[in-house]
């Protein structure tokens, strides 16, 4: 089975900063900018068929580091990750619309997601 990466998430306490950061060093154009009520929540930046997400740290966390590896899964595949991943054991760490998370043994976050792709 083919496993393209969907996206990289990194935690910042800043978004909108590291975003320019990377825009910059990387030569990487910004996609898409997500706002909620405290703020710039998420910048995303395109790397060429995935997505670098840069995204404001989670309460109680650290609010910077690498968040998690995500691959592409296909629209309503969801159930039948969760499935794989309880018969396998695997930690759950929570879901969105389109995104199914895990841990892995030494506690780093992955999972797979079904974000329709923006138009690159």
């Amino acid at each position: 089975m083919r496993m393209p990466v969907h996206h990289l998430a990194l935690r910042t306490p800043d978004p909108s900063a590291l975003a320019d950061f990377y825009a910059r060093a990387l030569d990487l154009r910004e996609i898409r900018r997500n706002v909620d009520d405290d703020g710039i929540r998420s910048v995303w930046l395109d790397l060429d068929g995935a997505i670098l997400m840069l995204e404001r740290g989670r309460a109680g966390g650290s609010g910077a580091g690498w968040d998690g590896l995500f691959i592409q899964a296909q629209a309503g595949s969801g159930q039948a990750w969760a499935d794989r991943w309880r018969s396998l054991d695997i930690v759950g760490d929570g879901s969105s619309a389109y995104s199914l998370y895990a841990v892995d043994p030494e506690g780093n976050r992955f999972g797979v997601s079904s974000f329709p792709r923006p138009l690159f």
